[in-house]
């Protein structure tokens, strides 16, 4: 696999509740990994110092995760939109174009 894109987010936890965003944003991809043929590369990082947390996601392309996305797995994957509201403060997503890499398969 030669990845082509990632998708990368950063959210802040709403006070008292980084440990919730940890749990709500560590979910999606790895349930994606479990559930696609495609292979993917995640990993979920905390910066407690800042309340926060990074989520990359690589896949082979970009539509590999917005196929996904849209098939019920996909949009139930993401947790309560109710709960959420209640945990994140920001939140900011990144469609990225790998120029440098290295990952090997």
């Amino acid at each position: 696999m030669k990845p082509n894109y990632t998708f990368m987010s950063r959210s802040t936890a709403k006070p008292g509740r980084l440990e919730d965003l940890i749990r709500i944003t560590s979910a999606p991809p790895k349930t994606m990994a479990e559930t696609l043929d495609a292979p993917i590369l995640y990993q979920v990082s905390v910066d407690r110092s800042r309340n926060s947390v990074v989520v990359w996601t690589t896949l082979s392309d970009k539509d590999t995760l917005y196929n996904y996305l849209a098939t019920p797995a996909g949009q139930s994957g993401h947790g309560d939109p109710q709960e959420m509201e209640e945990i994140i403060e920001t939140f900011e997503m990144f469609d990225l174009t790998p120029v440098g890499q290295n990952i090997e398969i």
